[in-house]
């Protein structure tokens, strides 16, 4: 859970992202916190994917600023303002951010530690040796330390995402992004990667999750933020935030999401 630090992992301040004339982000001010775990909720289209992707600079901002660990990302500071940064130094600064995507990710051709270690191998330049034995630590510490040679196609979606969560380990991030990790899994394998997820917060790592589990949020998170059409409507502990919500949006959502959920719980189980 959060600790005191002086400065925060990553500052974002005044962000803006525009599609064309569509604002995916309007004026986002956030900071993550060492060991702090940060759960980003909202309706589907509301720019919490987009803000994530902005913050391992895979999407260019439109202005605003991301600073990582005190360093400013994707640009440098001009004459006339911002300027676009080599991709030798974007990489420098983002090279403790880890990134889980909802999608996997993964090699297909590739054995599971090999997709664990490219990262080490490429990025780091790690030796070989190295590398594997980085990779199978991180295969055991998500409980998949007997899947090191097996292939993506022979693994269950939430096997899988697992390996993504090792891949993103491996590295020793700093702080590692989270978009949507259990919505592309079936129900019955969701559990198994927040449990991951959950040991992972024990553990001290700093997270930020994009997710639709509000139960995860609500356990795990130190903090919860709220968005709605590109823009932070509230924030706060997640006990706070859920049982004593102060926006009119965020009440609607959360009405919404209880109403589904009881209604998904009172549906008959198949064969019934």
């Amino acid at each position: 859970m959060a600790t005191e630090t002086t400065e925060p992992v990553i500052k974002i301040r005044n962000l803006t992202k525009d599609f064309g004339t569509f604002a995916a982000l309007s004026g986002i001010s956030l900071d993550i916190n060492l060991s702090e775990v940060v759960c980003i909720i909202g309706p589907s289209g509301s720019g919490k994917s987009t803000l994530l992707r902005c913050a391992s600079f895979l999407e260019e901002y439109t202005s605003g600023e991301i600073e990582i660990e005190g360093r400013l990302l994707g640009y440098k500071r001009g004459a006339e303002g911002l300027v676009r940064e080599s991709d030798q130094n974007i990489d420098s600064v983002r090279r403790n951010v880890g990134m889980v995507f909802q999608h996997f990710n993964l090699w297909p051709h590739m054995t599971v530690l090999d997709n664990v270690t490219l990262g080490l191998r490429l990025s780091k330049r790690a030796p070989a040796a190295k590398a594997k034995e980085s990779g199978r630590r991180a295969l055991a510490k998500v409980g998949l330390a007997d899947f090191a040679e097996r292939y993506p196609s022979q693994l269950s979606g939430g096997q899988q995402q697992r390996v993504g969560i090792a891949r993103a380990v491996a590295m020793e991030p700093h702080v590692i992004l989270f978009d949507e990790p259990t919505s592309a899994l079936d129900p019955q394998l969701v559990g198994e990667v927040l449990d991951t997820m959950k040991q992972l917060a024990v553990e001290g790592i700093t997270m930020v999750v994009v997710t639709h589990e509000m139960g995860f949020a609500a356990q795990v998170a130190d903090r919860v933020v709220f968005m709605d059409r590109g823009k932070v409507i509230e924030q706060g502990p997640p006990a706070k935030l859920f049982n004593d919500p102060q926006s009119p949006r965020l009440r609607e959502f959360l009405d919404t999401w209880r109403r589904r959920n009881m209604l998904f719980q009172s549906e008959p189980a198949a064969g019934q």
